[in-house]
């Protein structure tokens, strides 16, 4: 019976010390649109974001990333048009 009770326990605490998700929102074109397409993410979740070239990273990193963890970001320094390209920030989802 303490087997299973701490079997139970150790799950029950590992779901919430670790992110539950990766989170990727559709491409943010304006920063109007932040809060509308980062519904389907919940606080704690890897956020994989990719953003037009119009919106600044700094403002999405204070607004959308949890400080206290590594946050990568990628800018690309040649424009190419294509579907589902533009800049990346990835990061642990903790809105303001």
């Amino acid at each position: 019976m303490k087997d299973i009770l701490a079997i139970f326990l150790i799950m029950f605490i590992s779901d919430f010390a670790y992110p539950k998700k990766i989170c990727k929102p559709p491409i943010l074109k304006s920063p109007s649109e932040i809060d509308e397409k980062l519904k389907i993410c919940n606080r704690g979740d890897k956020l994989l974001l990719y953003y037009d070239i119009k919106v600044r990273s700094e403002e999405l990193i204070v607004k959308l990333c949890n400080l206290e963890h590594t946050i990568i970001s990628k800018e690309e320094v040649k424009i190419v048009h294509k579907r589902n390209s533009g800049n990346t920030i990835i990061c642990t989802y903790d809105p303001n």
